[in-house]
């Protein structure tokens, strides 16, 4: 990796962290914020549109055990005001204990949906939660969450000790969000649909 691929690597999880910790903070938004707040069952989700109408980020957000939270994020953000919009998506678990922060390379992180065999991937970790950088692997996340009815996550910390962290989903409340979610972040992303059904 050349020496302009890795500053531009590090300034794309620079923002990527930036921009969670913004859609974390921008879930209590107020009305100015041009949001709209709905719920599916247990699930938070907002969408958020600019000055022009456009839609700009949307969340999803479910609480787990221990006061853990799962994060669906696809956003247009912006580090500093007069810079162009960067879109990007992830799927982040925060909760309360310290990972401290990995490498741009990330942690392996463990994660399995219902009883299915587990999945390595390399996940981002800064502070208090890990998160998937890579959109490819973030729409294969969606995907499988979908048709789930439970996630289980080994987030680990900076000592390589591993958290178990569990979430559970109702089939339907978890395919709305899903179909929401990819809908309304291909919008965001000004992407078209494929599956004309999500168009509906």
């Amino acid at each position: 990796m050349s020496l302009i691929q890795s500053l531009r690597f590090l300034f794309r999880l620079k923002l990527l962290a930036t921009g969670l910790t913004a859609g974390i903070a921008g879930m209590g938004f107020s009305s100015k914020s041009h949001g709209l707040a709905t719920w599916f069952g247990p699930w938070d989700y907002v969408l958020r549109h600019d000055d022009e109408g456009q839609p700009q980020a949307a969340f999803a957000r479910l609480r787990g055990e221990n006061g853990s939270l799962l994060w669906l994020t696809c956003q247009r953000f912006a580090s500093e005001p007069d810079q162009p919009s960067t879109p990007f998506m992830t799927v982040a678990v925060a909760q309360k204990q310290f990972l401290g922060r990995s490498s741009p390379n990330g942690r392996s992180t463990v994660y399995w949906f219902d009883d299915n065999g587990p999945m390595v991937g390399h996940w981002i970790y800064r502070d208090r939660h890990g998160q998937i950088p890579d959109p490819g692997q973030v729409r294969a996340f969606v995907d499988k969450l979908a048709g789930a009815k439970s996630l289980t996550i080994e987030l680990s910390n900076y000592r390589y000790e591993t958290q178990q962290h569990e979430f559970r989903f109702d089939p339907k409340d978890i395919s709305n969000v899903a179909d929401r979610f990819r809908k309304d972040c291909a919008a965001i992303l000004r992407e078209k649909i494929d599956d004309s059904s999500l168009a509906e």
